[in-house]
């Protein structure tokens, strides 16, 4: 098994290292990690992050964009205001602009000599995160999720695994064998398993008050996942107990103010999420029952933090906690 820490290639994230690999290498060390997962938020350069230290690569996502990949206008002027709008958010005007980005990101991966890959399968769009009112099911997003990435695999010379992400939002979230199977069943690619993600296991229960009964809850998922189980290559480790937030903002949310701008919307949206989906780290020792039920070939410690001083912290509490258990 191999043990990750998530990183990006922003300036937020190179400063803590002064953009040096050698500083990112001792740091690992220091805290036997083995290496990275990355998310790219420009390209990547080898200079900066050396491929030696990369082990698995988070592709972007767009959270909202099965109406784009549809060419729903009428949706699309809704949720946007305006061509140019949405333009500026994709990237362009069509899907193709989307699907050229991800084979871009495809080559990196090779050039990065990467062992797995992330997809998030889900759709929501920004008045859903706070009313949960959402548009599409499971099973539409998963069939057009299945559509898009047998495109842009297809007659692919790629040979690492692509592992998809459970959400808590529609799309996968682990909670239908029978819609997980369909992913598994309906993908052409043949090296293809699931990303769990800890805390997103937990924010589809919004009674749960503890981690240990996060524990328990994933357990259950697990094993009601029966052999499909056994497709689960990697875990984001992080935790979330935030059922009270959400409920009370469902109950609570008046709505976006009609004067904003999308991108003002967005941008508190990412303020919400943030407190929705926590990425702190996991402190109940009985985490290591799930780790020990899945036996990942990658366990990723997927924090958000604001300083180097506190990155250090978590990967230290997590270490801990995982070296804890049992004893």
């Amino acid at each position: 098994m191999l043990k990750l820490m998530n990183f990006s290639n922003h300036p937020y994230d190179l400063y803590r290292f002064s953009g040096d690999s050698n500083k990112i290498k001792k740091f690992l060390y220091k805290h036997d990690l083995q290496g990275l997962e990355i998310i790219q938020t420009s390209q990547w350069q080898n200079e900066i992050v050396s491929s030696s230290l990369l082990h698995g690569l988070h592709m972007r996502f767009w959270p909202a964009w099965l109406d784009f990949y549809r060419n729903d206008k009428y949706e699309l002027y809704r949720q946007f205001g305006d061509i140019e709008a949405y333009k500026q958010y994709y990237g362009g005007e069509t899907w193709e602009c989307i699907l050229e980005y991800y084979r871009n990101e495809i080559k990196t991966a090779c050039d990065m000599g990467v062992k797995y890959i992330v997809f998030h399968v889900s759709h929501v769009q920004l008045e859903h995160c706070y009313n949960y009112k959402f548009t599409y099911g499971d099973e539409e997003i998963i069939e057009a999720f299945i559509e898009m990435i047998n495109k842009l695999f297809k007659d692919t010379s790629a040979d690492f695994d692509l592992l998809l992400e459970n959400q808590w939002w529609p799309g996968l979230t682990l909670l239908d064998k029978k819609l997980a199977f369909r992913l598994m069943d309906g993908i052409n690619y043949p090296k293809k398993g699931f990303m769990l993600d800890i805390g997103h296991m937990m924010n589809t229960n919004t009674e749960l008050k503890t981690e240990e009964e996060g524990v328990k809850y994933i357990l259950r998922v697990l094993q009601n996942l029966e052999e499909l189980s056994s497709n689960i290559k990697g875990i984001h480790l992080n935790s979330s107990v935030s059922g009270k937030y959400v409920k009370d903002k469902i109950k609570n949310w008046g709505g976006f103010n009609k004067s904003e701008s999308f991108f003002d919307r967005y941008l508190k949206v990412f303020e919400h999420i943030a407190k929705i989906d926590n990425h702190i780290p996991f402190s109940h020792p009985s985490i290591k029952r799930v780790i020990e039920y899945i036996n990942p070939k990658y366990l990723v410690y997927e924090f958000i933090t604001n300083t180097f001083d506190e990155m250090e912290q978590y990967v230290t509490l997590q270490n801990r906690v995982l070296k804890s258990f049992g004893e």
